[in-house]
């Protein structure tokens, strides 16, 4: 492909999505990824050893009740219908999440019924003074303090950072708390993880005779050396796009530390989830479980864990979560007034927007951006 209409900044699951897209509409799409693979932070590698698919930069687990999506993503690979179960460790215990019937009736030592739950939990929350005002008095109005301090409170200190009481309300106000013994983390009945694994996703999404890649290029330093006026899509963080004029937005990053164990299976399921302060490291993930399909793999006399500590962002890390505070979104005003003067600029995806999406809100915003741009 030697001619190019657009270009797509970051291999992402957005910029893929918007690349591809594009492509099928008979754009020519030249897409730079600054790392030495498509994927972003989907990107998986395969462990010789064991055949174990190991999720590079934290466990990813698609899920959807997207029609669109769901449809979209089908065409390039077939999902294993793997449901999501988060196990927590509080002291000493462990406990399914999230909340709801059985995770309340083992940490109180009570027998529940559906009905009775809403009432119990509303007698534990207790009657609110007024409007909450942060993260913490909003989750203690929704389920009470106990569980609160228990499941919640020292898990986001160490997540954000910083204490609940600094954070929005708005943060928690997505809790699920249901009255039933459902264990699945997440409602969407559409879930899975790809039978041949994440990457080949990436591979198939820029298979196109419209689409060139190229990695290891940081467009940053692409753009200062290359004059041209076409269209971009742009995925990387939006303050660094603007060389962090107004200042680097507060960002959430992670650090992992990886160990092959030599038994079989270690946790007995994917992620397991340490609420509390004593532990430094957030959670536990344990990749072989996500493939439950693949017998010889999961039979395999050796597994791998991984520890997910959060840190704080400095420069040279990889921006994860976006810290959503009335203070960043002020902040991020000023770097979309920026982007707007830009006419051939498009900023999107979870780094920039400055929003904590999931890879099928993801993929849906980029269909929309990319079918919009190209008038349907």
């Amino acid at each position: 492909m030697q001619e190019i209409d657009i270009i797509v900044v970051g291999a992402g699951i957005w910029g893929c999505t918007v690349a591809r897209t594009l492509a099928e509409k008979g754009r020519k799409v030249l897409v730079l990824e600054r790392r030495a693979a498509p994927g972003g932070n989907v990107r998986c590698e395969t462990d010789a050893e064991s055949g174990i698919e190991v999720h590079t930069y934290g466990s990813h687990i698609f899920h959807t009740h997207l029609d669109d999506v769901w449809e979209f993503v089908n065409r390039f690979v077939t999902f294993n219908g793997y449901q999501h179960k988060v196990l927590a460790r509080y002291n000493g215990k462990t406990y399914f999440l999230p909340l709801g019937l059985t995770l309340v009736n083992q940490f109180y030592g009570l027998d529940l019924k559906p009905s009775e739950l809403p009432a119990f939990i509303a007698k534990e929350a207790g009657t609110a003074h007024g409007e909450p005002s942060n993260f913490e008095e909003q989750a203690i109005s929704f389920i009470g303090r106990p569980l609160y301090e228990a499941f919640i409170r020292e898990y986001t200190r160490k997540q954000w950072g910083m204490d609940p009481k600094n954070l929005p309300a708005s943060i928690i106000k997505r809790l699920p708390v249901r009255a039933s013994y459902d264990l699945n983390y997440y409602p969407d009945y559409r879930q899975g993880i790809p039978l041949t694994g994440y990457n080949s996703l990436f591979e198939r999404l820029l298979d196109h005779p419209n689409i060139a890649l190229e990695c290891n290029v940081d467009w940053l330093e692409w753009r200062r050396t290359t004059n041209h006026e076409l269209p971009v899509f742009y995925s990387g963080p939006i303050d660094a796009l603007f060389g962090y004029k107004y200042g680097p937005l507060p960002w959430r990053s992670l650090r992992f530390e990886t160990e092959r164990i030599d038994v079989a299976d270690w946790q007995g399921t994917s992620v397991v989830n340490y609420t509390g302060a004593d532990v430094p490291f957030t959670r536990i993930h344990e990749f072989k479980h996500y493939h439950p399909e693949q017998k010889d793999v999961m039979a395999h006399p050796s597994t791998i864990i991984c520890r997910e500590y959060p840190k704080t962002w400095t420069p040279g890390d990889e921006p994860y979560y976006p810290v959503d505070t009335p203070a960043s979104r002020e902040k991020l005003a000023l770097y979309q007034a920026e982007a707007a003067k830009c006419p051939n600029l498009v900023v999107g995806g979870r780094l920039g927007e400055y929003k904590y999406y999931d890879m099928d809100q993801s993929v849906g915003r980029a269909l929309a951006v990319a079918l919009q741009f190209c008038g349907r």
